[in-house]
């Protein structure tokens, strides 16, 4: 009975790890190369603090050494690149606030979109 707890724990854990989010990071250090929306970006939430984009995302090539899906990435989503209109967009809407844009992480929605989720700081 012990050893499936630990194994349902080890799983939890190991759950967890794989949901971890985006280290924030400054919008204009985040790279735009090699990828673009297919569309025009919609914002599908903002405040004066935070806006979240959401786009049909192409990406042409794919860096080896970069294993943004790993589990137990040490660099967690390091690899996650922002088009340049949606960096624009999120530093916009952060401008009007007189606040930076600061980039928390993406995510996919049921349409297998990209959402990208900014912080105005």
């Amino acid at each position: 009975m012990t050893m499936i707890l630990k194994m349902i724990s080890a799983a939890a854990v190991l759950a967890v790890a794989a949901c971890a989010s985006e280290p924030p990071r400054a919008v204009e250090t985040v790279s735009s190369a090699q990828t673009m929306t297919l569309l025009p970006p919609k914002i599908s939430k903002m405040t004066d603090s935070e806006i979240q984009i959401t786009y049909p995302q192409a990406s042409i090539g794919f860096d080896p050494s970069c294993n943004a899906y790993s589990p137990m990435q040490t660099r967690l989503n390091q690899c996650a690149k922002l088009p340049e209109n949606v960096k624009t967009m999120a530093t916009e809407h952060c401008e009007r606030f007189d606040k930076a844009a600061i980039f928390l992480g993406n995510k996919t929605n049921f349409l297998h979109m990209t959402v990208s989720q900014f912080s105005c700081e």
